[in-house]
């Protein structure tokens, strides 16, 4: 590569491509009835266990600060999307999880991902790249303990 020419790394590209896929889903859901879904919630939903997940967790999974992800889930909360609740293990903790609201946008959100991933695995196949992405890069990430 010359000296002057710009480095496309692969996790620049990785980076493009999640941008992208999130301004997508964000534009999906608000013609779908959900204007507002900012791309800032997503680390919260991401990150939520069905029967609910500590603060602490959801900011380590995140890679955010404690504090951020109170901030995010408080937003959330006031909106009636997720709820704290006892932790059944330790009265002491509390959890986070979606109301039956928030189950609701899941399940929207989740079918407009479903078709947004269709669609890029289509573009990937016609630019060569054969096998499942997905699969691929979930593994990778199992092996790196990062899921």
């Amino acid at each position: 590569m010359a000296e002057r020419e710009r480095a496309i790394t692969l996790m620049a590209l990785l980076r493009r491509t999640s941008r992208l896929m999130v301004e997508e889903i964000t534009e999906r859901m608000e013609a779908a009835g959900y204007p507002d879904s900012p791309s800032r919630h997503y680390p919260v939903f991401e990150n939520l266990d069905p029967d609910g997940t500590r603060l602490t967790v959801l900011a380590a999974r995140a890679g955010i600060t404690h504090q951020a992800m109170a901030q995010l889930v408080t937003e959330l909360e006031e909106r009636g999307i997720v709820e704290r609740i006892a932790d059944p293990s330790d009265g002491r903790a509390r959890l986070v999880r979606l109301t039956e609201d928030g189950r609701e946008i899941v399940r929207a959100a989740l079918e407009q991902i479903t078709a947004i991933e269709q669609e890029w695995r289509k573009h990937w196949h016609r630019a060569g790249l054969r096998g499942d992405a997905r699969a691929a890069l979930e593994a990778a990430l199992r092996e790196q303990g990062g899921i």
